[in-house]
Protein backbone atom coordinates (compact mmCIF):
# COMPACT_ATOMS: atom_id res chain seq x y z
CA UNK A 1 0.00 0.00 0.00
CA UNK A 2 1.49 3.20 -1.00
CA UNK A 3 1.39 6.78 1.14
CA UNK A 4 0.76 10.19 0.03
CA UNK A 5 -1.15 11.49 -3.24
CA UNK A 6 0.00 11.16 -6.67
CA UNK A 7 0.67 14.20 -9.17
CA UNK A 8 -2.45 14.67 -10.12
CA UNK A 9 -4.42 13.96 -7.21
CA UNK A 10 -7.55 16.85 -7.05
CA UNK A 11 -6.73 16.88 -3.62
CA UNK A 12 -2.79 17.75 -4.32
CA UNK A 13 -3.47 21.66 -4.90
CA UNK A 14 -5.58 22.13 -1.65
CA UNK A 15 -2.84 20.47 0.47
CA UNK A 16 -0.62 22.40 -1.35
CA UNK A 17 -2.40 25.84 -0.70
CA UNK A 18 -3.08 24.71 3.04
CA UNK A 19 0.45 24.24 3.41
CA UNK A 20 1.80 27.27 1.79
CA UNK A 21 -0.74 29.18 3.82
CA UNK A 22 0.98 28.24 7.07
CA UNK A 23 4.20 30.11 5.02
CA UNK A 24 2.61 33.12 5.20
CA UNK A 25 1.36 33.03 8.90
CA UNK A 26 5.09 32.17 10.16
CA UNK A 27 5.99 35.08 8.32
CA UNK A 28 3.47 37.45 9.65
CA UNK A 29 4.28 36.24 13.28
CA UNK A 30 7.72 36.81 12.44
CA UNK A 31 7.40 40.36 11.18
CA UNK A 32 4.78 41.48 14.50
CA UNK A 33 7.22 39.62 16.69
CA UNK A 34 9.83 41.84 15.87
CA UNK A 35 11.84 38.98 13.90
CA UNK A 36 11.93 40.29 10.49
CA UNK A 37 11.37 44.04 9.70
CA UNK A 38 9.44 44.69 6.88
CA UNK A 39 10.30 47.28 4.11
CA UNK A 40 8.69 50.92 4.21
CA UNK A 41 6.84 51.73 1.22
CA UNK A 42 7.42 55.68 2.90
CA UNK A 43 5.43 57.36 -0.20
CA UNK A 44 1.89 55.37 1.28
CA UNK A 45 3.09 54.26 4.83
CA UNK A 46 3.17 51.03 3.78
CA UNK A 47 4.94 47.93 5.53
CA UNK A 48 5.75 45.18 3.14
CA UNK A 49 7.49 41.66 4.33
CA UNK A 50 6.09 39.08 1.30
CA UNK A 51 3.57 38.83 -1.41
CA UNK A 52 2.65 35.08 -2.35
CA UNK A 53 0.58 33.82 -5.38
CA UNK A 54 0.46 30.21 -6.37
CA UNK A 55 3.88 28.81 -5.62
CA UNK A 56 5.54 31.81 -5.65
CA UNK A 57 6.51 33.71 -2.84
CA UNK A 58 8.08 37.27 -3.01
CA UNK A 59 10.28 38.31 0.18
CA UNK A 60 10.72 42.44 0.91
CA UNK A 61 13.28 43.20 3.66
CA UNK A 62 15.31 46.36 4.31
CA UNK A 63 19.40 46.42 4.25
CA UNK A 64 19.18 44.49 7.96
CA UNK A 65 21.48 41.56 8.31
CA UNK A 66 19.52 40.29 10.87
CA UNK A 67 16.24 40.13 9.51
CA UNK A 68 18.11 38.56 6.23
CA UNK A 69 19.44 35.51 8.67
CA UNK A 70 16.08 35.47 10.27
CA UNK A 71 14.37 35.14 6.78
CA UNK A 72 16.81 31.88 5.76
CA UNK A 73 15.97 30.71 9.54
CA UNK A 74 12.22 30.60 9.00
CA UNK A 75 12.56 29.30 5.40
CA UNK A 76 14.75 26.54 6.04
CA UNK A 77 12.06 25.57 9.26
CA UNK A 78 9.28 25.72 6.70
CA UNK A 79 10.95 23.17 4.62
CA UNK A 80 11.99 21.41 7.66
CA UNK A 81 8.02 21.49 8.98
CA UNK A 82 6.16 21.01 5.81
CA UNK A 83 8.17 18.17 3.93
CA UNK A 84 8.60 20.85 0.84
CA UNK A 85 11.89 22.38 -0.56
CA UNK A 86 12.66 25.58 -1.45
CA UNK A 87 14.95 25.86 -4.38
CA UNK A 88 17.29 28.46 -3.70
CA UNK A 89 18.90 27.89 -7.19
CA UNK A 90 15.80 29.22 -8.60
CA UNK A 91 15.27 32.10 -6.44
CA UNK A 92 16.69 35.90 -6.99
CA UNK A 93 17.85 38.56 -5.44
CA UNK A 94 16.90 41.67 -6.87
CA UNK A 95 17.96 45.40 -4.93
CA UNK A 96 17.33 48.75 -5.09
CA UNK A 97 20.27 51.32 -4.54
CA UNK A 98 22.06 48.91 -2.69
CA UNK A 99 25.97 48.86 -3.12
CA UNK A 100 26.96 45.84 -5.01
CA UNK A 101 29.30 44.07 -2.20
CA UNK A 102 26.84 44.20 0.43
CA UNK A 103 24.39 42.52 -2.65
CA UNK A 104 27.07 39.82 -3.13
CA UNK A 105 27.37 39.19 0.61
CA UNK A 106 23.53 38.58 0.69
CA UNK A 107 23.31 36.27 -2.14
CA UNK A 108 26.14 34.29 -0.77
CA UNK A 109 24.01 34.02 2.42
CA UNK A 110 20.70 33.35 0.95
CA UNK A 111 22.66 30.60 -1.86
CA UNK A 112 20.85 32.93 -4.47
CA UNK A 113 21.48 34.64 -7.66
CA UNK A 114 21.44 38.30 -8.31
CA UNK A 115 18.74 39.78 -10.79
CA UNK A 116 18.09 43.31 -12.14
CA UNK A 117 15.12 45.23 -12.81
CA UNK A 118 13.56 44.75 -15.44
CA UNK A 119 12.26 41.38 -14.22
CA UNK A 120 8.98 39.50 -15.46
CA UNK A 121 7.01 38.07 -13.06
CA UNK A 122 4.24 36.43 -14.09
CA UNK A 123 4.43 37.68 -17.52
CA UNK A 124 4.14 41.50 -15.76
CA UNK A 125 7.21 43.79 -15.94
CA UNK A 126 8.13 45.16 -12.65
CA UNK A 127 10.64 47.66 -12.85
CA UNK A 128 10.26 49.70 -16.03
CA UNK A 129 7.57 51.93 -17.01
CA UNK A 130 5.04 49.67 -19.08
CA UNK A 131 4.11 52.88 -21.47
CA UNK A 132 8.08 52.11 -22.56
CA UNK A 133 8.66 48.47 -22.62
CA UNK A 134 8.17 46.67 -26.01
CA UNK A 135 5.74 43.78 -26.07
Amino acid sequence: MEKGLRHGDPLSPLLFVLVVDVLHRMLGEDVRNGRIAPLLVERDHIELSHLQFADDTILFFPLEIETIVNYKRLLRCFEMMSGLSINFDKSHLISVNCEQEWVEQVCDLLECKQAVLLVRYLEISLGANPLLVKT
